[in-house]
């Protein structure tokens, strides 16, 4: 579905649009889904199957492998029956089931299908190598068995041969049928939902000056740049620094590529919505962020992760999948490339990766492009990978966004060419009969993780894919703002269970970007009572303290105080704007506050309405007399400065010129043609 919007000249909205229906007919899975469930299903019974006809044999060995296949530990079971050994056994199988999930969750957490295969089938071999010497004489076949009609004894139905294989089908036809008594459950929750939606309109619009067409740019509160400044203390840093950074692990969200990211698309966000007309350490910083998921550390977990989850021993983080990379980085170039128009990062080469071996790997932007619509076109999903056979909605959506960024600025048709197949999967695959998202789903056997089905991937949802799939964004929002979210007297309450309680950024239990997450995404959405009931309640329930100029949030990860910022400073329709709009030509032409040094000038709003340029500017460092450097002015203009220290100025050849500031509050600043 692709509703028309009406627009003005620069392409920014005018009018909310319909809010689309979660479509009839959704069953509980997709078509692609679906066949990997009856894949895997069909895998597994003749795994049953196998494992029972060895487990009936006369050979005791292969009977506690036939188990051991059955369920992860039934080997151990076989011998559970003699009363001597059927605590050791029996712990022994418990010890198995307990080293399987654990097993299980590093699959899940890092693509290591490697875990949970060896213990299955190590403890099934496990099993069957231990000595019991003559005690498994007595084995029992099972033409023993009918001969003398114990089929039907107590006998029988205790031998783990019989219950064990009986126990595994009936807790797999448990599961058919728990979650085919869940579908008029969701098929009610769909006709709810839709009523609810039916002739709804979202109010996003964006606000726009009637004389200029161009949107409404608010300079940063005064009480905001503290915040600010915590991203651009780690973004400024040199670039093999990662002074500030969480340092936890690098296969997770705690990892320093998605806390670069995060400080990336934040400080992208910013930049369009606060200070379209400054570069200065704005640009640096993006830079140096561009350049740290270059730095070996941002990329070294590919090595094991493609090693035990891919069963392959190349370290290169673009050769396969991997969108948990070189996606959310075709994000952040894209973003940039958006706001800047500079192509640094989209020149063959300029993307180097140095291995430690002494391989190199180039890539661009355009390059990263191209990786994902090769892979997305390769794959039954459409969406593909993040961890290795694990596919992750969110991180495709970056994916998704570095292609309707390259096409933004190249002219490029790659997004469309793939939108109506993303959408399709997404919708058919990834969302459920009652609109929530399916947070992660793996590849070959369809499984997912109903833990991460949570309030925070809906939101997240909602806010980076509605510059690439409004509808959705939007249905995605209503859906969490009416059910999710009760905004009372009392303030903004959020309904939170699973994920939602931990900081993804340090695994720590908390809130925090939770309510940041949320709040970001209602500001997108354009619903500023949320975002600012959810913002309250980070201030009252989370201590911070500004210590040199810079607000920290006590236990908050750097993602968490990237989120909170991007809440701070967005506006509805923020990040649509920037990537679907991109700099409108006043702003992409108009006159640049070029220079200023950091910190000792915030640069709390610059916007040019294409002829002069506007500033708001604090002192970060104590007051004083500080240099500014402009450009794109008109060459060889004069210009009168309002609120500096000098009157005029004069552009010179390549439109550059130079003033100074005393600052020592917050003061605004104009530049303007003489005419």
């Amino acid at each position: 579905m692709n509703t028309s919007t009406a627009t003005n000249a620069y392409g920014y909205r005018l009018q909310g649009d319909p809010v689309p229906l979660i479509p009839e007919g959704k069953g509980l899975a997709g078509p692609v889904t679906a066949s990997r469930w009856r894949r895997t299903a069909l895998v597994y019974l003749a795994l049953v199957a196998l494992g029972t006809l060895l487990a009936w044999g006369p050979d005791p060995q292969w009977a506690s492998l036939g188990l051991g296949l059955v369920v992860p530990g039934g080997g151990f079971l076989f011998h559970a029956g003699g009363a001597g050994a059927a605590l050791l056994h029996l712990g022994l199988f418990a010890g198995t089931l307990l080293l399987f999930l654990l097993a299980l969750f590093l699959w899940v957490a890092t693509g290591n299908i490697l875990a949970p295969v060896l213990v299955w089938l190590g403890s099934a071999a496990a099993a069957a190598a231990m000595d019991h010497g003559s005690g498994a004489a007595g084995i029992v076949s099972m033409a023993a068995m009918c001969r003398s009609g114990a089929l039907a004894t107590a006998a029988f139905w205790t031998d783990a041969r019989a219950w064990l294989p009986a126990g595994a089908l009936a807790s797999l036809g448990l599961v058919v049928m728990a979650m085919r008594r869940r579908l008029p459950w969701l098929r009610a929750e769909r006709e709810r939902i839709n009523h609810y939606l039916a002739g709804k309109r979202t109010t996003i619009t964006t606000v726009l000056d009637h004389a200029t067409g161009l949107p409404k740019v608010e300079p940063l509160k005064e009480q905001d740049l503290p915040l600010w400044r915590f991203l651009l203390d780690r973004s400024l840093q040199p670039v093999p620094d990662f002074g500030g950074f969480d340092i936890i692990d690098e296969f997770r969200e705690a990892a320093k590529r998605y806390q670069v990211c995060n400080l990336s698309y934040m400080l992208g966000m910013h930049s369009y919505t606060r200070t379209p007309a400054f570069r200065g350490y704005m640009d640096q910083g993006q830079q140096n962020l561009a350049r740290k998921m270059m730095d070996h550390r941002a990329w070294s977990y590919w090595r094991l992760e493609n090693l035990w989850g891919n069963l392959r021993s190349d370290p290169d983080p673009f050769a396969r999948d991997n969108i948990m990379y070189y996606g959310w980085y075709g994000g952040m170039l894209g973003i940039d490339l958006c706001n800047t128009g500079n192509e640094r990062f989209s020149r063959p080469g300029s993307i180097r990766l140095e291995h430690p071996n002494g391989e190199v790997y180039e890539s661009s932007f355009t390059d990263i492009c191209q990786i994902i619509r090769r892979n997305m076109a390769a794959s039954d999903f459409c969406l593909f990978p993040c961890e290795p056979r694990w596919i992750y909605p969110i991180c495709n959506n970056f994916g998704a966004l570095s292609l309707k960024c390259h096409d933004r600025h190249f002219g490029t048709n790659w997004w469309e060419e793939v939108r109506e197949r993303y959408q399709a999967s997404l919708e058919n695959e990834f969302v459920t009969q009652n609109g929530r998202i399916t947070a992660i789903r793996d590849y070959y056997t369809g499984m997912t993780v109903p833990a991460l089905t949570a309030t925070m991937a809906d939101a997240v949802t909602a806010l980076f894919i509605h510059p690439v799939l409004p509808e959705l964004a939007r249905r995605s929002w209503e859906i969490v703002r009416h059910d999710l979210i009760r905004v009372g007297r009392g303030g903004v309450e959020l309904k939170v269970n699973g994920w939602d309680k931990i900081d993804f950024g340090n695994y720590r239990r908390s809130l925090l970007t939770t309510y940041a997450l949320v709040a970001a995404s209602a500001r997108e959405m354009g619903d500023d009572e949320v975002a600012d009931g959810l913002l309250a309640r980070i201030d009252s329930e989370f201590d911070s303290e500004v210590t040199g100029g810079v607000r920290h949030y006590k236990g908050g990860s750097v993602s968490a105080h990237a989120v909170i910022h991007a809440a701070r400073v967005l506006r509805g329709n923020g990040f649509h704007d920037l990537v679907s709009v991109g700099m409108p030509e006043p702003w992409r032409r108009g006159p640049l506050l070029q220079e200023a040094p950091y910190p000792q000038v915030l640069v709390a709003g610059a916007v040019s309405d294409g002829q002069a340029l506007f500033l708001r500017l604090a002192p970060g460092a104590g007051g004083g007399r500080f240099p500014l450097g402009l450009s794109q002015l008109r060459p060889d203009a004069e210009y009168c400065v309002i609120g500096g220290t000098g009157t005029r100025l004069r552009a010179d050849g390549q439109g550059r010129a130079s003033l100074h500031v005393d600052l020592d509050r917050l003061q605004d600043l104009r530049v303007v043609p003489v005419q």
